[in-house]
């Protein structure tokens, strides 16, 4: 029995490595594409990041190459009558199947550990990259245009020549904190990117600030953060480690707690004060407390979402192999489909679905992110009692 498990797990090895590559390499195209579209990269740029894609990418590539690798190894096998020869020499069915459920639960695991540890470390290194570049593509408007908007940041920047990261003569419209227009100009400025929190960071020298309604004033230095333009700056609950994800929730929950206490205390004034007209909760609080509701049920959305994902492998393997061995046809292609375009129709759309409603809150995370696991394990059982009966 060791023997024929080596000789099983032997075949599923090769060809998953080989469908694996395939797959992920056609994934590496459309990421590096998407990247370029999004932040404008240049050709060095790509090569760089490229390293960085192939961790993000192998999460979605392992479930559908591990489903194609027991529909290839399995299905040839079932064709060419091993699987009845080794019903005929005393040996189960569900024997046969060992190696792929281990290989399954072997996959899951490392699938969760590449979206638990590889993306955020991956996702942090195309950033430093994507910033390093929008360095390189400021620095460039600037040499080009003598102009540069920053919506985002509420800064339009006009110069009369750059000099490495050196602004000469620069002109700076900015809005303050207190929502008023400012007009600042100086001798010269230096421009500098923190890529780690996609910021620019200005800092003015000898600079004369116009503020409308309070006059001038002459500063020797003064220092701006600005973010870069797309979304570097923001961090995605996808893009965080497991560990991370419950360090927000426990902020969430500090924060929720810290709103209810205060909720608490102004009702109790406002009773022993009579100031019943009063009594709702302010809105600041209210939108606050939706906020944090919402962030807590995003946060616990990817948590849940992110384990049961990973398990999808485990549960393609249950219903690719048997299904592979009962259909017994060594095309590929016709077993593949057979298998995947039930899981594209019904397994993704619930899956789907069940997110966009624990995003929401409507329902807890905890249990409807395993639901399209619970119909891939309602089909799988099935399909096993048939193969194993038949």
């Amino acid at each position: 029995m060791p023997l024929l498990y080596r000789h099983i797990l032997g075949q599923l090895l090769r060809a998953f490595f080989g469908v694996l590559s395939v797959l992920t390499v056609v994934m590496i195209v459309g990421g590096a594409f998407q990247e370029i579209s999004d932040n404008g990269l240049g050709v060095f740029q790509t090569l760089q990041i490229l390293p960085y894609i192939i961790p993000s990418l192998l999460p979605f590539s392992i479930p559908v190459a591990v489903l194609l690798t027991v529909c290839i190894v399995y299905g040839r096998m079932s064709a060419n009558q091993e699987v009845t020869a080794a019903k005929a020499s005393g040996i189960p069915v569900l024997t046969l199947l060992w190696p792929a459920l281990f290989l399954g639960g072997i996959l899951s695991a490392g699938s969760l550990m590449l979206t638990d540890q590889a993306i955020p470390w991956s996702v942090g290194n195309i950033r430093r990259v994507v910033a390093l570049a929008m360095e390189d593509i400021v620095l460039d408007m600037l040499r080009t245009h003598n102009e540069l908007a920053l919506p985002r940041g509420g800064m339009s920047i006009s110069v009369r020549g750059v000099a490495g990261r050196t602004l000469q003569r620069p002109i700076v419209k900015l809005t303050s904190a207190g929502g008023q227009p400012v007009t600042a100009q100086a001798h010269e400025a230096h421009l500098g990117f923190d890529p780690t929190q996609g910021r620019i960071i200005l800092t003015l020298h000898d600079c004369h600030l116009d503020v409308p309604g309070r006059g001038s004033f002459w500063l020797s230095e003064v220092t701006r953060a600005l973010p870069l333009p797309g979304d570097l700056n923001r961090t995605k609950p996808r893009h965080m480690s497991i560990q991370t994800l419950k360090v927000k929730l426990a902020e969430e929950s500090r924060k929720r707690a810290t709103i209810e206490e205060h909720r608490a205390i102004s009702a109790g004034f406002r009773l022993a004060t009579g100031d019943f007209a009063g009594w709702f909760t302010s809105e600041s609080d209210d939108k606050t407390f939706h906020e944090s509701l919402a962030a807590r049920a995003r946060l616990r959305t990817e948590m849940h979402s992110r384990i049961a994902f990973s398990s999808s492998c485990f549960f393609f393997v249950l219903v690719g192999a048997p299904l592979a061995i009962t259909q017994a046809r060594r095309q590929v292609l016709t077993n593949f489909l057979t298998c995947f375009l039930p899981i594209i129709l019904i397994y993704y759309p619930v899956v789907m679905l069940c997110m966009t409603q624990s995003k929401t809150g409507i329902v807890d995370p905890a249990w409807a992110m395993w639901m399209g696991n619970l119909i891939l394990l309602v089909a799988g059982l099935s399909l096993f009692h048939r193969c194993c009966r038949h």
